[in-house]
């Protein structure tokens, strides 16, 4: 009994020492950005065709938010930043959705037609984006100043309908 339990043990610790070390390969590509660090420049294909560079946003508040179709927090999420979206449009704030879901427009389009989303979905299917922010953790949310500065950086759901949520964007846009 003593002995199967130690097999067990030294199994999951196996297993738990193989995914971080995954996981720090992954995230381990570029540094992982950190509020304060410029925001990194990249040129992403929206769900409708159109390219997108994150240097024609300069001189607005811009949202970057690192999600997928397969990620449960993410879905959850989804609803409450159509809503900021929604509340946002016409001001000096971009919500850019950035999908790392490998079948990209095959999987996002469904999943947005589904859930009455209109906010804006930039394709990033091989994680090189994801990769050059150091993102390996769905979702995560960059804050980023009219500068290019990240201002701040969220891991996890957020309800963006919340006044602590929706106040950093605020506080952002009033710079």
């Amino acid at each position: 009994m003593k002995k199967a339990a130690l097999v067990i043990v030294i199994t999951v610790l196996a297993v738990v020492g193989l995914l971080f070390f995954l996981g720090q390969q992954r995230g381990g590509k570029h540094a992982v950005m950190r509020e304060g660090d410029r925001a990194p420049e990249f040129r992403l294909t929206t769900l409708d065709g159109r390219t997108i560079d994150l240097s024609a946003f300069r001189g607005k508040v811009v949202m970057v938010h690192f999600w997928a179709t397969w990620c449960p927090p993410c879905v959850e999420e989804m609803p409450t930043l159509e809503r900021l979206y929604r509340t946002m449009l016409g001001q000096d704030f971009e919500l850019l959705a950035v999908s790392v879901d490998e079948n990209g427009a095959q999987s996002v389009r469904p999943f947005m037609q589904r859930n009455r989303l209109s906010l804006p979905v930039l394709l990033d299917q091989r994680h090189a984006v994801a990769d050059q922010y150091g993102t390996f953790k769905f979702p995560e949310t960059y804050l980023v100043d009219r500068e290019g500065v990240i201002r701040k950086k969220i891991i996890g759901a957020a309800d963006w309908t919340r006044p602590e949520a929706a106040g950093l964007v605020a506080e952002l846009m009033k710079k």
